[in-house]
């Protein structure tokens, strides 16, 4: 029985004749000495309380979920069904269970799944059954579990060589060391070059499209278009030629993602995307950021589905993700535009306030020279105005007695001890120097030659500094 593995099943525990253990265990005893009845242990139990135990711990009706591996007939309308596990994990030591299908049985089967059922039809699908087990004696052979099928409540539309194609091919790909998978998805910053891989003339193409067709026409977007067959004899060969031509626009442009779609079909359809070949070109080391769209919600996951970074149960979804990655770089593209417009709004405030500063800098040292230059300016009209005064002043003496220029200059004798200097001070009231138009105040700003207009309360006289020598009497 060790090939027979059973779940833990919900019935209550059965009845335990006595206060040991559920199992026999072994009697000791010392070698060599008499094995008395008296003499066992309390946990030893006879054998029909053993085999009653397992009667009541087989014997019931169960559901079951299990793959039909072989179908054999037993008689008219009778066939054993040999159940293994549903899901192919390539274990090498499987469990088996053979099961009886009684006539009664199949006519109830039959009623509801069509009279056209054959038994036949169910080997290499997956099913979930209603099963009656229990404990038989096998002539010679000692005790057995015994099953019933009594009800078909669900038959699975995959074949399991599909589940062994792709459980062999991910086997294969991880031996190799290759990349895939969900772990290798890079959100793209900057989302514009996706290729699409789709089949030219399917619903899957016209679905994405629809989705789509704004972002690409808006220039957000560019749809690299790769053709397709996912189904038939030429399908694997063409879906590795459209693989290796994403490589090629991947090393021209950079693609962002890799877009692969198809619509719905039966299962029998998708047996192209389980292969090695298939799955091999479409790993992370040669299509980055794949998506893959495939089918309807209930199509069974393929090799492809593994092998993608993100996987979405239909095209329309998988549209869907590029939309919204698209629309998230347009935020992070907004938010990025925000903070550098802030960055060179507090850039050119400290400018603007740096230029301010210098602007006022220059206009007080430009006013500082204007002022400068007015003072300077003011100067020389002050000057202007007082050479018009002397000239004003000169023509107004109508009445001075002019010598001719051969004339001898006039001598002035000096003043006497006795003469009053207050007088001379109120008689000689300006000396000008004629040739710059200034009033000399003092006796050291006079050299030899230099014309000079004595002005008198009374009149103005030109005169002339003469060198001369004072001598003692």
């Amino acid at each position: 029985m060790r090939h027979h593995r059973f779940p833990a099943w919900r019935d209550t525990p059965p009845h335990q004749p006595h206060s040991g253990g559920d199992a026999p265990p072994r009697a000791r005893h010392d070698r060599g000495s008499a094995l008395e009845p008296n003499s066992l242990s309390a946990d030893v139990h006879e054998l029909r309380d053993v085999i009653g135990w397992l009667r009541q711990r087989l014997r019931g009706e169960h559901s079951v979920r299990a793959c039909v591996l072989t179908v054999e007939a037993a008689g008219p309308d009778s066939y054993l069904l040999l159940l293994g596990e549903a899901q192919a994990s390539l274990s090498y030591d499987p469990p088996r269970l053979k099961v009886r299908l009684d006539a009664p049985e199949l006519v109830l089967i039959r009623a509801e799944h069509g009279v056209d059922f054959d038994p036949a039809d169910l080997v290499n699908r997956t099913i979930a059954v209603q099963l009656r087990t229990g404990l038989r004696q096998r002539f010679g052979r000692g005790a057995g579990v015994q099953a019933k099928l009594m009800a078909l409540l669900s038959l699975g539309q995959i074949p399991l060589e599909a589940d062994i194609e792709r459980e062999c091919t991910l086997q294969r790909l991880r031996l190799e060391g290759g990349r895939f998978g969900p772990d290798n998805w890079v959100e793209p910053e900057d989302l514009h070059h996706v290729a699409l891989v789709v089949s030219e003339h399917g619903e899957a193409r016209r679905d994405v499209e629809h989705v789509l067709q704004s972002l690409e026409a808006a220039g957000l977007l560019r749809l690299h278009r790769v053709w397709a067959n996912f189904e038939g004899a030429g399908a694997e060969r063409t879906l590795v030629e459209a693989f290796t031509r994403v490589r090629s626009l991947h090393a021209e442009y950079g693609l962002s993602a890799t877009l692969v779609c198809r619509g719905g079909g039966p299962i029998e359809a998708f047996r192209p995307l389980n292969s090695y070949a298939v799955a091999r070109a479409a790993t992370a080391d040669r299509l980055p950021n794949l998506i893959v769209g495939l089918g309807h919600a209930g199509t069974p996951r393929t090799a492809l589905n593994a092998v993608a970074a993100r996987s979405e149960p239909t095209p329309t979804a998988a549209a869907m993700l590029v939309r919204h990655l698209v629309e998230r770089t347009g935020l992070r593209a907004e938010r990025a535009l925000a903070a550098f417009e802030a960055a060179i709004e507090e850039d050119l405030g400290a400018a603007s306030r740096i230029a301010l500063a210098r602007a006022t800098t220059a206009f007080d040292m430009a006013l500082q020279d204007l002022v400068t230059a007015a003072e300077a300016r003011l100067r020389q009209l002050d000057r202007a105005v007082e050479q018009s005064l002397l000239l004003g002043l000169s023509a107004a003496v109508g009445g001075i007695t002019r010598k001719e220029p051969d004339a001898d200059p006039v001598e002035v004798d000096p003043l006497g001890d006795t003469e009053d200097d207050a007088a001379l001070s109120a008689a000689l009231v300006l000396v000008i120097a004629t040739d710059t138009g200034c009033i000399v105040t003092n006796a050291q700003d006079l050299s030899a030659g230099l014309p000079l207009l004595l002005q008198f309360p009374d009149g103005a006289v030109p005169v002339r500094v003469e060198p001369f020598s004072f001598t003692a009497h």
